[in-house]
């Protein structure tokens, strides 16, 4: 691991936790309340009623593009069936 990363999880720890040495440090009760009354003054982030429906529909699309390789995956492996199938009548016919 780089100086940086770690395998903890600080979850549960005061905030701004630290990574010292590779383990996770909890702030101290003034770190954190000056912390806490920062974090209240950012803009809350409020997604507008035009950028949920532009979500919605990212996720149609991308199960649309799912639903849309399984069905090309269906429509290969038919192909596939229908020539195999072809080739035999046309061996027991006498190749014509």
């Amino acid at each position: 691991l780089k100086e940086n990363e770690t395998f903890e999880n600080p979850t549960g720890k005061l905030e701004p936790a630290k990574l010292v040495n590779g383990s996770w440090i909890d702030a101290t009760p003034e770190e954190h309340e000056a912390y806490v009354k920062v974090q209240k003054f950012l803009p809350t982030n409020n997604i507008s009623v035009g950028d949920k429906a532009m979500n919605a529909l990212g996720v149609q699309v991308a199960q649309l593009t799912k639903d849309n390789l399984i069905l090309t995956k269906s429509v290969d492996a038919l192909g596939k069936q229908l020539a195999a199938m072809q080739m035999n009548s046309t061996k027991e016919n006498g190749g014509n």
